[in-house]
């Protein structure tokens, strides 16, 4: 991620999120632990909401931040350079608590992808602060806080730039982003009734068969591509009631490979 910093795992898992859906290996799995477990604190802290602010950047104005922490233990991440006209960056991943192993220590949320160094940030007041890992701030004029603007959201994902492995079987069409460790029903960005100032640049569920069925030789076959995207919710595979989509408005790039 363009905001995080060189952070070293010195730190004991605690806990994690509440009850995952996962269906796979996902992010920070594999932890390293170090020592005993610290207690944890003895008021649960309350995590999943929706989070925003602008963060400092070295090369650039800064970065806007969006961190959508979810009741699913999922994380969805969106970053956007103020100075470049490209999509937004995206993650989505699973979030994980932990407790740095010191005397006192406060829990921390962890951010981050299979084999990368995760952010670690600290629940304040004001939203999630950004710390090391032992949950010192740092040295740094700059609050690296993202604000808590409100409790967990459900709906509309924007557009954002995401890679991972995509299948269509059997008429379902399917998207697994890279380090989430599940899939998604999918389809393209016009499908779902987006509105009009959405659908720009954007294409259909046929733009997209026609496209999987041009890159693979079997239905079926995974296709690792970069897509533009968005997430939303859509009628239910199975009964009724509404699932969350992964809407593909344009494919970037193909054969691209997950960290």
């Amino acid at each position: 991620m363009r905001a995080s910093l060189l952070l070293l795992p010195a730190f004991v898992i605690a806990s994690c999120g509440g009850g995952s859906r996962n269906d796979g290996s996902v992010a920070h799995d594999s932890l390293p632990t170090a020592g005993p477990t610290a207690v944890a604190s003895a008021t649960p802290v309350d995590w999943p909401g929706y989070y925003e602010d602008t963060l400092p950047c070295a090369d650039c104005p800064g970065i806007v931040t969006q961190l959508w922490v979810r009741s699913d233990s999922t994380f969805i991440l969106r970053q956007r350079d103020l100075d470049r006209g490209e999509a937004a960056l995206g993650l989505i991943g699973r979030w994980h608590v932990v407790v740095p192993d010191a005397p006192g220590a406060q829990p921390l949320l962890t951010i981050g992808q299979a084999g990368d160094k995760p952010d670690f940030h600290l629940r304040t007041e004001a939203g999630l602060r950004l710390v090391d890992e032992m949950g010192a701030t740092f040295a740094s004029p700059h609050p690296y806080t993202l604000e808590k603007l409100s409790d967990e959201l459900e709906g509309e994902i924007p557009r954002m730039r995401l890679a991972g492995t995509f299948t269509y079987l059997a008429d379902a069409m399917r998207f697994a982003p890279c380090g989430a460790g599940r899939s998604w029903p999918c389809a393209g960005g016009e499908d779902l009734g987006a509105e009009e100032g959405e659908l720009i640049g954007s294409m259909n569920g046929a733009d997209l068969e026609r496209r999987y069925r041009r890159s693979v030789k079997d239905g079926g076959a995974p296709w690792t591509i970069e897509v533009e995207c968005s997430l939303d919710l859509g009628p239910a595979m199975e009964g009724d009631g509404s699932d969350e989509y992964i809407l593909i408005h344009q494919v970037l790039k193909e054969g691209v490979a997950c960290p």
